[in-house]
C-alpha cells in the first residue's frame, strides 16, 4: 500500500511547481502542522485536519479528525468511504485533494493545490505580520534615528550644557582635610573617612555629566562622584594637575623632587613605549601629572592602588640618568640593596654628627650612653635576681623587652623610655635619709646635682636636724638602697660642711659613682666641684630607617612567636649585645623571610608602597637628599630648650633626639621604622 502525493505551488510569473513523493504506509494525515504527511499551508486548514486511510485496493476512508467537516461531492461529511477509480474531490478551505489510482499496482495518487485565491488571514506567510506590532510601532529606521538623537541629547548636548559657565564647588570640610597631613610623620598614610558634607554631596541632585563617568570614584573622591565640574574643569579636556593641587596644596603633599629632577630621572621610552607617549602627550596626557599614577573612577581604593611599576621605572638604573643621586637603583624587591641606617656618628649636645652606614657589615654607632643589652636580659645574672625579687616583667626569667621598649599610642613605634620609670627600680637616685623622707637627685641635670647637694650639707651645717644621714655615692648594688654613712651629718662649720659637699660630688661623678653607670664622665679640670665633672652628651637615634615606615604593632607575632620571642626573632643580635655601639637592626634579609614581591609566593606580598612613601618632598621619607626634615629633641618629661634638659637642636634630622649632660637615659631607644 502506497500514496504518491503531488503537491501543486504557484511561482510568482503563474507557472506551476510540483513535488511529487511517496508514502508507504496504510494511513496518511493532512493537515496545517508541519508533522503531517501532507501539508496545506492555510489558517483555515487545523493543524491535524484529516486522515486518509487505505480500506483495500482502489477503495479509501476520508475522516475529519479536527472537527470541522470536509467538502465531498457538494456535501459537508465528518467520514467517507471513497472509491478512487471515480477520482473524487475532497475540498479543505482554500485546497483541494483529488484522489486518482496510481501507475503503481495498488497505489493510490493524490494531487493537492490551490484552488482559492487566498485572504490575507489565510495565508500562512502572514501569520507573522498577523500577530506582529508593525502596525502599531514606527519602522526600525524610524527608532534607529530617534535612539541617535536621544544618545545625542543626553550624552552629549545635555552634559555639555550643564557644564558651560558652571563654577565648580567643593565640600568645605573635605577641603579642609586635603590641607591636613598625608600622613602622620612616621610614614603612614592618613586616610580621613569620607565627612558628612561629603556624603551629603554624594548624595545630592542628579548631574547631567554623571553620564560620562568611566566608574565608580575612590572613596577619598567619593564625595565628588556628583560633582565632575571640580576636577573635570574643562569639557573634553582630561583633568590636570591644577584640578588636583586646588586641593591638595604642595606645602603638604610635597613632589616626591623638584619637577626638573623627577623628568631627568624619568626613564626615556623607547620603540612601542615612545610611539604610546607621543600619542598620550597629543591628548594632553604627558607622563608625570598627577592622574599618571593615581588613577580614578576604578573603584573604592582607586586613587591609592599604584603600581610598583611606576618607582621601579625610575628607579632601575637611576644613577645613570641622575649622577649625583645618593638613592641606590632598585629593580624589584629581590634586589632591594642592604638597608641603610641613621646612626650617630658622633653625640653632641648642639651638632650632633649622623650618618648613613650599610648594615652590610657590622654598623656602629656613638650615642654616648653606656647600656650592655646581655647584662640586662640574662636568666642567670644578679639582674634576672633582681627582676624576679622586685616582681617586674620577666620571660623565662629575664627582663621582659616591653619593661622598658612600650608601644606608642598607636603601635607604630615606641614611647621615650623615661629613666625614673625604667631603671628607677633598679638604678635609684638617693642621696639621703632625712627622717622618714628619702631625697633623691634630679636625673639628667649635673649642675642642680651639685647645688642640691651643697644646700643639703650647708643646711645641715646651719641648722642640724636629728636623723639625717647620707647615703654612699660610690656605686651601688644595683636593686639595692646605699649603705648608711657610718656617722650622722654633723659639721663644725660651714667650711667644713663645703669640703664634704665638693666630697659628696666627687663621689657621685667619680670612676665608680652612679652616674658612671650608664653616662661617660669627664673631669674639665675647673677647682669648682660643680664645673669638675662633664657628663658626655648623648644623642640617640629616634628612627633608624627615616626612608622607610615598619608599623611594629603588625608585626607582633613571627613565624608563631610573640612577646620577646617575636622581638628577638628580627632583632637576633639583642640577647648577646655587650655595648651600646652595636645597632640592632634586621637586615633586608630578614624582611624577605615574609615579604616577598606579588609575584613571589611568600606570607605577605610586598611592593614599594608597603614600606615606602612619594609624598614627603626632599628631605623627607623617600626623597632624595637627608634622612628627614628638622624638628627639635625630644626629652621625657621635658620641653626642648628649657633649663636641664638639653638645648633644642634647629637643623638636626627628624627622629633624631639628642641632650647632654646624662639627660639621654631618658629618651627613646628605639629599633627598626
Amino acid at each position: 500500500m502506497s500514496f504518491v502525493v503531488r503537491q501543486i505551488s504557484k511561482r510568482a510569473d503563474g507557472g506551476d511547481i510540483i513535488r511529487t513523493r511517496t508514502l508507504e504506509a496504510p494511513e496518511i494525515t493532512i493537515g496545517r502542522g508541519t508533522d503531517c504527511d501532507i501539508q496545506l499551508p492555510d489558517l483555515g486548514v487545523m493543524l491535524r485536519h484529516a486522515k486518509l486511510t487505505q480500506l483495500a485496493s482502489g477503495l479509501v476512508a476520508i475522516e475529519a479528525t479536527g472537527g470541522i467537516p470536509l467538502e465531498i461531492a457538494g456535501k459537508f461529511l465528518n467520514r467517507a468511504d471513497l472509491s478512487v477509480a471515480e477520482t473524487p474531490e475532497i475540498n479543505i478551505a482554500s485546497h483541494r485533494l483529488t484522489l486518482a489510482p496510481g501507475e503503481a499496482p495498488g497505489a493510490i495518487a493524490i494531487t493537492a493545490e490551490r484552488v482559492i485565491a487566498a485572504s490575507d488571514a489565510a495565508d500562512a506567510a502572514a501569520e507573522t505580520d498577523i500577530f506582529s506590532l508593525r502596525g502599531a510601532m514606527p519602522t526600525k529606521r524610524t527608532m534607529a534615528w530617534a535612539l541617535v538623537a536621544l544618545v545625542f541629547i543626553i550624552g552629549l548636548a545635555w552634559p555639555l550644557t550643564e557644564m558651560i559657565g558652571r563654577s565648580p564647588t567643593l565640600p568645605a570640610d573635605m577641603v579642609a582635610a586635603a590641607a591636613r597631613p598625608a600622613n602622620d610623620g612616621k610614614g603612614n598614610k592618613l586616610t580621613p573617612a569620607l565627612s558628612a558634607e561629603a556624603e551629603a554631596a554624594h548624595r545630592g541632585a542628579f548631574k547631567p555629566d554623571v553620564v560620562w563617568t568611566s566608574g565608580p570614584l575612590s572613596t577619598a573622591h567619593a564625595g565628588l562622584s556628583r560633582n565632575c565640574g571640580s576636577c573635570h574643569q574643562q569639557a573634553f579636556v582630561a583633568t590636570t594637575d591644577s584640578s588636583c593641587v586646588a586641593c591638595h596644596k604642595p606645602s603638604v603633599v610635597p613632589d616626591h623632587a623638584s619637577a626638573q629632577r623627577m623628568a631627568k630621572g624619568r626613564l626615556v621610552p623607547t620603540g612601542l613605549g615612545a610611539a604610546e607617549a607621543g600619542i598620550h602627550n597629543a591628548f594632553n596626557l604627558p607622563e608625570g601629572r598627577c592622574a599618571s599614577c593615581h588613577k580614578e573612577h576604578e573603584g573604592p581604593d582607586g586613587a591609592l592602588m599604584v603600581a610598583q611599576s611606576f618607582c621601579t621605572d625610575c628607579h632601575t638604573g637611576l644613577s645613570a640618568r641622575l649622577s649625583d643621586t645618593k638613592i641606590s637603583n632598585v629593580s624589584n624587591w629581590e634586589d632591594h640593596p642592604q638597608f641603610k641606617a641613621t646612626v650617630v656618628r658622633a653625640a653632641s649636645a648642639t651638632t650632633p654628627v649622623f650618618e648613613r652606614v650599610s648594615l652590610a657589615g657590622k654598623a656602629s654607632e656613638q650615642s654616648g650612653l653606656l647600656y650592655p643589652h646581655d647584662l640586662h636580659m640574662s636568666r642567670t645574672n644578679s639582674v634576672a635576681n633582681m627582676v624576679l625579687k622586685q616582681g617586674l616583667p620577666a620571660k623565662n626569667g629575664a627582663l621582659s623587652c616591653n619593661y622598658c621598649h612600650t608601644s606608642d599610642s598607636d603601635g607604630v613605634r615606641f614611647k621615650p623610655i623615661e629613666m625614673e620609670k625604667a631603671c628607677g627600680a633598679c638604678h635609684d637616685l638617693a642621696f639621703a635619709k632625712d627622717g622618714p623622707i628619702v631625697r633623691t637627685l634630679p636625673h639628667g641635670k649635673p649642675e642642680q646635682v651639685a647645688g642640691i647637694i651643697r644646700d643639703f650639707y650647708l643646711s645641715q651645717a646651719l641648722s642640724p636636724r636629728a636623723g639625717v644621714q647620707r647615703l654612699a655615692f660610690e656605686r651601688r648594688q644595683p636593686g639595692r638602697m646605699a649603705e648608711l654613712e657610718l656617722s650622722g651629718l654633723r659639721f663644725a662649720s660651714p667650711a667644713e660642711a663645703r669640703v664634704r659637699a665638693d666630697a659628696a660630688i666627687d663621689s657621685i661623678f667619680a670612676k665608680n659613682g652612679v652616674c658612671a653607670d650608664c653616662h661617660v664622665i669627664r673631669r674639665t679640670g675647673a677647682s669648682d666641684a660643680a664645673r669638675r665633672y662633664e657628663v658626655a652628651p648623648v644623642s640617640l637615634a629616634d628612627h633608624y630607617l627615616p626612608k622607610g615606615r615598619f608599623p611594629h604593632n603588625q608585626h607582633d607575632s613571627y613565624d608563631g612567636k610573640t612577646g620577646d620571642a617575636a622581638c628577638v626573632a628580627c632583632h637576633k643580635g639583642v640577647p648577646g649585645s655587650k655595648a651600646s655601639t652595636d645597632v640592632l637592626l634586621p637586615k633586608v634579609e630578614q624582611c624577605r623571610d615574609c615579604h616577598g614581591s606579588p609575584k613571589v609566593s611568600t606570607n605577605v606580598a610586598a611592593s614599594c608602597n608597603t614600606c615606602h612613601g612619594f609624598h614627603y618632598g626632599e628631605g623627607g621619607q623617600g626623597g632624595d637628599y637627608g634622612p628627614a626634615k628638622p624638628k627639635p629633641a625630644t626629652i621625657a618629661g621635658a620641653k626642648a630648650g628649657k633649663p636641664g634638659s638639653g638645648p633644642a637642636l634647629a637643623g638636626m634630622p627628624a627622629g633624631v633626639a639628642s641632650a647632654s649632660g646624662g639627660a639621654g637615659a631618658a629618651l627613646a631607644r628605639r629599633f627598626g621604622g
